[in-house]
């Protein structure tokens, strides 16, 4: 769900926290931990509030917190001087210093880093890199201009560019920068670079960021004892990051699906597109690759004007042995009552699920037996989702799970749906009980519908529909699943997500739906409130 930045209140993190009291931004900072593996801006951010606070830092119930985000801002940003010098001063990260002191000693063009540090890397990632390689060509001691240009490498999911063979690492700081290399490979999930790294740095590194990754390194190699092990010292190191000790368990006890599920209860499988004929062609390849036993399938034409009919039409013979109809309407009503358009269908009222899919996806060949499970694990689960991925040869992390972070009388607003720029490593692979999952691939439990029968089309044409039909279920009583064993790779094509690639007036239409969802659920704040994560144990 995107965010408006009405009310007074400044859009991202910082800004939530900010305007909350202490002890609330403390427990978004706690909830934010329970959820995902914390990232650098997140923990600075966290760091920044306490130290703006008057008698922050002296707080019994904050200083707990404030050890672990300095902590982690120094592990997860080792070249950092700026972050290693509030390291040192704070005693989390003594002799960091003398890393300072080599870092400035070697530092070359201040002025020029100072300027490209304030440009956005999405816009000018091109321009920042060649201005590092330009600094590295006649300055290569400079560690500054190295440790941007490995951050811009990871900002497009590449390894390690061929111009950084130019930077002559300082002597004194080779072990942490071959430890800043091992988390880049191991961060994106590269094992052939980053074991000839580990077996230097396997005895002497012990932060529980490094343990985590080389954790599913050994899973990736079927080294699952020692993946286990990893898991619980990195644990035992930073406790409050609860991921850690749930994909130790998830490890420790794998989920095994039950395939024949799919031929015992009822699934009905929908989709809704409008004028993306060739992706809603492959996506109904990749649905035929995969295994769905007897399941119904519905395709919504959402008043599309392109080839899509005849697409959908020649993709129903992928489907011999099952019930195939098309459904075309002669204008499109948007994606909230194309939804209720498919539920109100008597192929999904007569089904024990429906799986809504969006039209720009791939799929998991046996996603429908795990989701199935899960769902079956529990009478009280009323969704089902799984991880969403973006498209690439080392997936982006696009979509988890989220909860309500922010719910005060100016605003209502659930948590970001993934930590920043983190990679599909296997971490979040597990199953957990959540508030809100993604809407382009998921599994509705029928009898749900009964207290949360449609999908509000307040929202149209699109966003935050399903997040509303979330928090519907859960205040029924409903439970919402995150299904964290399939795999989702979404190619996001109409996505509107990143509002830099939007016009005014989509862009206003998603700040609209943001105060309406604010509005919506005023009236149940207190409830609302509660939808937290933290709430839900471990």
């Amino acid at each position: 769900m995107t965010q408006a930045v009405g009310n007074g209140i400044r859009p991202g993190i910082l800004g939530e926290m900010q305007a909350l009291a202490m002890p609330d931004a403390k427990d978004y900072y706690r909830n934010y931990l329970h959820n995902f593996q914390v990232d650098s801006p997140l923990a600075v951010s966290f760091v920044n509030r306490v130290f703006a606070e008057p008698g922050g830092v002296q707080s019994p119930d904050i200083r707990p917190f404030l050890e672990q985000a300095l902590k982690a801002a120094v592990n997860l940003s080792p070249l950092d001087p700026d972050i290693l010098r509030l390291g040192c001063d704070t005693g989390v990260a003594p002799g960091a210093d003398m890393v300072v002191k080599i870092i400035e000693a070697t530092h070359a063009k201040p002025e020029v880093l100072n300027e490209m540090r304030a440009l956005p890397f999405k816009q000018c990632h091109e321009d920042l890199r060649r201005a590092c390689i330009a600094v590295l060509s006649k300055h290569p001691m400079a560690v500054r201009y190295a440790d941007l240009l490995l951050n811009l490498d990871l900002f497009v999911g590449s390894r390690p560019c061929p111009e950084l063979a130019r930077f002559n690492c300082p002597k004194a700081l080779r072990g942490l920068w071959n430890k800043r290399l091992f988390d880049h490979h191991a961060t994106l999930g590269d094992d052939a670079g980053a074991w000839p790294l580990w077996e230097a740095l396997k005895t002497h590194v012990n932060d529980p960021f490094f343990l985590a990754r080389a954790a599913e390194m050994h899973r990736r190699a079927g080294r699952t004892d020692e993946a286990v092990a990893l898991y619980e010292r990195a644990s035992a190191l930073d406790p409050l990051q609860r991921p850690f000790a749930l994909r130790a368990e998830a490890l420790r006890r794998p989920f095994t699906p039950d395939p024949g599920l799919m031929d015992r209860k009822k699934v009905c499988i929908a989709l809704y597109s409008f004028n993306k004929a060739t992706i809603l062609g492959e996506t109904l390849e990749s649905l035929a690759a995969t295994r769905i036993g007897p399941a119904r399938i519905l395709v919504l034409l959402n008043g599309c004007t392109d080839d899509s009919a005849a697409v959908v039409a020649k993709a129903r013979g992928l489907f011999p042995d099952n019930p195939f109809e098309i459904i075309e309407l002669p204008v499109n009503i948007g994606a909230p009552a194309a939804r209720n358009w498919l539920l109100a269908q008597s192929a999904v009222r007569e089904s024990d699920y429906v799986a809504f899919l969006d039209d720009d996806i791939y799929l998991q060949p046996d996603w429908l037996s795990h989701m199935l499970t899960v769902a079956e694990g529990d009478p009280a689960i009323g969704n089902v989702g799984c991880k969403i991925v973006f498209p690439g040869e080392f997936p982006l992390l696009q979509y988890l799970y989220r909860h309500v972070s922010f719910c005060t009388d100016d605003a209502i607003r659930v948590s970001l749906p993934t930590p920043y720029m983190q990679y599909d490593i296997g971490l979040y692979d597990v199953i957990r009980e959540t508030r809100v999952v993604m809407g382009c691939q998921h599994l509705l439990r029928v009898a749900s519908l009964r207290d949360a029968p449609w999908f509000d089309i307040r929202y149209s044409p699109s966003q935050i529909d399903d997040t509303d039909h979330d928090l519907q279920l859960c205040l029924a009583g409903w439970k919402v699943m995150y299904c964290g064993t399939v795999t989702c790779v979404h190619r996001q094509n109409s996505g509107t997500s990143l509002r830099s690639q939007l016009g005014y007036a989509a862009q206003g239409s998603i700040m609209g739906n943001d105060v309406k969802f604010h509005y919506k659920w005023l009236e149940r704040i207190d409830e609302v409130r509660r939808l937290d994560s933290i709430s839900l144990g471990g």
